[in-house]
């Protein structure tokens, strides 16, 4: 194998991984396949081709999931065997799209790579109990609000638009055939024509009502938040954020992931210290909280979302999509069964219920953390009539390109389903997203903040 096809591989990985968030140079994923796949078009051996599409593979996992690495809620050696095993898991995947490759006919290659993508590396990924929806191509648009209208024709769509700009710039570099860029401009044309009736569209919809919504991000670290000599200070701080959204006029507040120190939906006199001051101003307080429960005879942990009402009652989410080697143990629980410093993390059980709320004459639904990664999830609840979603996360512990991923996830899943999106995170990135990706609030990382706004609920 020639170092200069290694150089090539490693060139794909390197620039693919700059096109995702935080860097965000998402006009790279337009070429950054190439040199890719001037060396497997040129190869005739399929496990050379194999050593390149795992060269280029690795090399963006490494970078796109350096956060993995970086999670001080479990030991730096669970958090680096995380980060490599998932790493090394995920080039699989690439792994079935080469050896498509090498079998694809050339007079085939413009249109069928493209499906290939989808089908090999973002479908059969996104399967199982390590499936990973966040790597999707999507997210790398996510910086170009017209293109990514397309999602909301097709999850995939925005996928498989940039594998196809990929093919035809290479064909144009390797035949010279102007053809192929006037097949590109025409296509990117389209597209944002497309993306900007859509755009423009949404945001001139009808509004039938309005809410006034109150985002409190308190910037509480987990080892902040579980010192139990901290817990009266941390309750201070949660409630200096609930007064000034109420002097707000709040209708709805929403807190971060597990923003409380509490199993609040059995204890109730730290219930109470919140929900008491919502009575007096008939508010609705959305937040994450762990939650225990007893089912037959059996004791259950859940990540979840508790939405108390102003009447003195509450409802709970349980988190559907919990995170591997995180939040659950895949394979090996029986012998592995708790991994993180904090919570019940490690040892959680998914949610079952695609649950709605109803607050007065509309309803809300609730997703926490890596829910929002989720399409499908998403989908189901504004089947089961969701008019507006509040995401409530913590990424405080995961370094800083994962808040900046997790906020263009739910850009996405804004435009996918056509739905308001407010993000409550602990320490950023916290917003407010409108149906047509439009981001008409957006927090800074450790900025401890009340925002209160009005946000449309659409006919």
């Amino acid at each position: 194998m020639k170092s200069k096809e290694i150089f090539f591989a490693f060139l794909s990985g390197i620039l693919l991984a700059l096109s995702y968030p935080p860097i965000s140079l998402g006009f790279f994923a337009w070429f950054a396949l190439i040199p890719l796949l001037y060396c497997l078009f040129q190869s005739k051996d399929l496990k050379h081709s194999i050593v390149l599409g795992f060269i280029s593979s690795i090399t963006s996992n490494l970078i796109i999931l350096n956060w993995i690495a970086l999670n001080s809620g479990t030991s730096v050696t669970t958090a680096i065997i995380s980060y490599l095993v998932l790493s090394l898991y995920l080039t699989i995947f690439w792994i079935l799209f080469v050896i498509s490759i090498h079998f694809t006919p050339k007079k085939i290659e413009l249109f069928f790579i493209p499906f290939s993508w989808i089908f090999f590396v973002e479908f059969l990924r996104n399967l199982g109990p390590l499936a990973g929806p966040w790597m999707n191509l999507s997210l790398t648009q996510s910086g170009y609000i017209r293109i990514i209208q397309l999602v909301n024709i097709e999850t995939h769509a925005v996928s498989f638009i940039v594998i196809l700009f990929n093919i035809m710039l290479y064909r144009y570099f390797i035949e010279k055939k102007m053809i192929f860029i006037k097949y590109f401009i025409l296509l990117l044309c389209v597209i944002l024509f497309f993306g900007n009736y859509q755009f423009n569209h949404q945001n001139n919809r009808l509004v039938d009502k309005s809410i006034n919504v109150s985002i409190g991000q308190p910037v509480i670290f987990s080892d902040e938040k579980w010192n139990r000599e901290l817990k009266q200070k941390n309750f201070q701080i949660m409630e200096s954020l609930l007064l000034k959204s109420l002097e707000e006029k709040a209708e709805i507040i929403v807190w971060p992931e597990v923003s409380v120190p509490s199993y609040l939906a059995t204890n109730i006199n730290d219930r109470l210290f919140f929900q008491e001051k919502l009575m007096d101003n008939d508010s609705f307080l959305i937040l994450g909280i762990p939650e225990r429960k007893f089912i037959d005879g059996q004791h259950f942990s859940y990540n979840s979302v508790m939405v108390m009402y102003p009447n003195g009652s509450f409802s709970t989410y349980q988190k559907l999509f919990l995170v591997p080697f995180a939040e659950y143990v895949p394979f090996f629980k029986s012998w592995l069964t708790k991994i993180n410093q904090f919570d019940d993390m490690g040892n959680f059980t998914p949610g079952t219920e695609y649950k709605t709320f109803p607050i007065k004459d509309y309803k809300i639904a609730t997703l926490v953390c890596y829910d929002s990664s989720d399409p499908k999830i998403v989908k189901t609840m504004v089947q089961n009539g969701a008019d507006i979603l509040f995401i409530v996360t913590n990424d405080s512990y995961v370094g800083e390109f994962m808040p900046y991923q997790h906020f263009e996830l739910a850009k996405l899943r804004a435009i996918e389903q056509r739905i308001p999106v407010v993000q409550s995170a602990n320490n950023g990135i916290s917003g407010i997203i409108l149906p047509s990706g439009e981001v008409v609030y957006k927090s800074d990382l450790n900025e401890r903040v009340v925002h209160t706004e009005k946000i449309p609920i659409y006919e």
